[in-house]
């Protein structure tokens, strides 16, 4: 399935994977500022943001040969490659067999209230359309996107109109969201002039300032901020109609503020040793350098290694204004936050929480989070409506020759969950009906074998063939008449 619906608004929600009706539709929403990009398209979303933290560098580099010895232990500093080949949500999904629903939010750098009330007409949308005819819904959300759906969910409570469609919902997904509110509303001043003065750092020794820095700049300044400030009304008032009956939560929490690391060729010893060419009595040096891990900005502690380095002007005021940053605010400090949010706001005290290593960003992409989330969501499964299951009489395997007391038990073909039981027939050697037991009924029963004798056309010659009876079972719909496994 791959199309594009319009909404009443007009936004276009692109539909896209395939259709397992035993799995729910996961419906992706998008954080503040962001679009539908972030979850299908991470990298054209972000370009520049993402870093390759896994790059691999030579280890010896030729600086030429030059007639004096470097004045400086460092030749240069730069930053990780950027990364390529990002998987996105969408992407994952579908490729695990989920149906997604992606779209751009009415007001993304806005207040909650419009894009609560456009993801209620999405479900609403969803829910009316013949292909999603019994499908579950799931929401998926990051960053503020979690925000929304809870109050979404909270919402659809409210209103007699709504239930219907918003009972479809059976699972909140959010990755990263400032359930319990971000401190950067409260200490956006402080943030700005630090970030301000990491960024001036890293100009003043010819590096490019990392865009992942103008990027959170630029989120501090957001007059939005204030909706999601802990202990804020509107996080209050979301809480209060928490939480909603029939619905699953989980969260997902990031402790990493590394996005990328801080590399600094370093002169190796070799080059500030002289030699001489023959009949020339001038020195000459010959310079090399081999790349060593400065540390990652943002984390203070990552530089603690190269102690050397830190005597550097901009390592020490690099670190000075990280070590600031931790202090203002929790999101900046390794081990608590993602640089947006910390992992103890990402958690629900009702929901079930899971704590990665990861920065705001890498939430988008991060396979080992998809594969987490991959497996959460096909515990989500719909065993009702895959239309294939497995019978199995009990006690297993039935007895030979002998009456014995037995029941009939019944699993999804996939999920293996448990079916309801539904009734029984066992028929004898000849075909005839011995026993019809109601559905979840015991029933006495000797199993004895027939000998059938044969003749094989192809070969000529006479074949004996044992004959068990059979036993059958009739499960709701869609399963239907389903043969049951005697082990005979």
């Amino acid at each position: 399935m791959a199309e594009t619906i319009l909404l009443p608004d007009g936004t276009p929600v692109a539909i896209d994977g395939p259709v397992d009706v035993s799995l729910p539709v996961v419906i992706l929403i998008h954080g503040l500022g962001g679009s539908a990009l972030d979850m299908t398209a991470p990298e054209q979303a972000y370009p520049g943001l993402a870093y390759n933290k896994t790059k691999v560098f030579p280890f010896y580099r030729d600086e030429h040969v030059l007639p004096f010895p470097p004045f400086s232990p460092v030749a240069r500093l730069y930053l990780d490659p950027l990364a390529t080949g990002l998987t996105s949500w969408s992407k994952a999904l579908t490729a695990a067999g989920f149906t997604t629903a992606a779209y751009t939010q009415k007001a993304p750098n806005g207040t909650l209230a419009p894009n609560v009330a456009q993801l209620i007409m999405l479900i609403t949308k969803l829910a009316s359309m013949s292909e999603f005819s019994g499908r579950r819904f799931v929401l998926l959300t990051h960053s503020r996107g979690g925000v929304i759906a809870r109050s979404a969910l909270v919402t659809g409570q409210t209103s007699p109109s709504l239930l219907g469609p918003m009972s479809r919902v059976s699972a909140l997904i959010a990755l990263h969201s400032p359930n319990a509110g971000s401190g950067w509303a409260g200490d956006s001043v402080a943030i700005t002039t630090l970030l301000t003065r990491l960024i001036t750092a890293f100009t003043a020794v010819g590096v490019t300032p990392p865009a992942f820095l103008t990027t959170l700049l630029g989120l501090v300044a957001d007059p939005v901020l204030a909706e999601i400030a802990p202990g804020g009304a509107v996080l209050a008032g979301i809480a209060a109609g928490e939480p909603v009956p029939g619905i699953l939560y989980f969260t997902f929490g990031g402790t990493s503020v590394d996005f990328a690391r801080l590399w600094a060729d370093v002169y190796t010893p070799d080059s500030a040793f002289p030699f001489f060419l023959p009949f020339i009595l001038i020195p000459f040096f010959h310079w090399g350098s081999t790349p060593v891990i400065a540390g990652v900005p943002l984390n203070a502690p990552s530089f603690i290694p190269a102690a050397a380095l830190t005597l550097l002007p901009v390592i020490a005021e690099l670190t000075t204004a990280m070590n600031l940053l931790a202090a203002a605010a929790p999101e900046f400090r390794p081990g608590a936050g993602d640089l947006l949010v910390t992992d103890a706001s990402a958690t629900l005290p009702f929901g079930v929480h899971t704590t990665n290593a990861l920065n705001h960003l890498e939430a988008l992409y991060d396979p080992v989070l998809q594969a987490q989330v991959i497996a959460t969501l096909l515990t989500l499964r719909n065993p009702l409506v895959t239309g294939r299951a497995h019978a199995r009489i009990s006690p297993y395997p039935a007895a030979r020759g002998v009456t014995t007391q037995y029941s009939v038990v019944a699993t999804d073909a996939q999920s293996g969950l448990p079916l309801p039981p539904g009734p029984v027939t066992v028929r004898n050697t000849f075909g005839g009906v011995d026993i019809t037991a109601p559905a979840g009924a015991t029933f006495d029963y000797d199993f004895t074998s027939r000998l059938i004798h044969e003749f094989d056309p192809l070969t000529g010659r006479g074949l004996t063939v044992q004959v068990w009876p059979g036993v059958t079972s009739l499960i709701d719909a869609p399963y239907g008449l389903t043969t049951v496994d005697t082990g005979l």
